[in-house]
C-alpha cells in the first residue's frame, strides 16, 4: 500500500499544473470569465476526433462587433471523447463552454480570430475538432 501512495505522490508532483481547469464552471452558467494575464496558449498536438465536430455558428465571418463582450454559438457534437469547447481568441484561451452559447469578455478592439477546440472531460486533451471565424471588435 506504501508504494501506491508513493506512486500517486509522484504521479501528482510530476504532473503539469492545471490553470486553465480553474476556469471551468462545472455549474449550469452560460459565461466563462476571460484568462487574466494575457499569455497566448500555444496550440498543442491535437488528438485524434473519434466523431467530435465544432461549428461556429456566431459570430459570423467578418462580423463587426461593439464592445469588449463577444456572445457566441456553436454547434458541438461530442462524439467518443469530446466533453466541452475551449475559446481561443488569437490564441489566447478565453473560456470554456459545455453549453452552446456563452460570451467572451474582455476582448479588445480590432481585427481577431476565433477558434473553438474540441476538449476532451480531462480539461487538456484537446481534439483535432476545430473551427475558426475572423471578426472585428470595435
Amino acid at each position: 500500500m506504501n508504494i501506491l501512495r508513493l506512486a500517486l505522490v509522484i504521479a501528482w508532483v510530476a504532473s503539469p499544473p492545471c490553470f486553465a481547469s480553474a476556469q471551468h464552471d462545472h455549474s449550469s452558467a452560460k459565461e466563462s470569465p476571460a484568462k487574466p494575464g494575457g499569455a497566448k496558449t500555444a496550440a498543442p498536438a491535437l488528438q485524434p476526433a473519434q466523431g467530435a465536430s465544432i461549428k461556429i455558428l456566431s459570430p459570423t465571418k467578418g462580423q463587426l462587433i461593439k464592445g469588449d463582450k463577444i456572445p457566441i454559438e456553436f454547434k458541438l457534437t461530442k462524439g467518443k471523447r469530446g466533453h466541452h469547447a475551449h475559446a481561443y481568441i488569437d490564441g489566447e484561451l478565453m473560456g470554456m463552454f459545455e453549453s452552446a452559447k456563452g460570451t467572451l469578455n474582455g476582448v479588445k478592439p480590432g481585427k481577431h480570430t476565433l477558434e473553438l477546440r474540441v476538449v476532451a472531460d480531462d480539461h487538456q486533451t484537446e481534439l483535432n475538432a476545430t473551427d475558426k471565424i475572423d471578426f472585428t471588435a470595435k
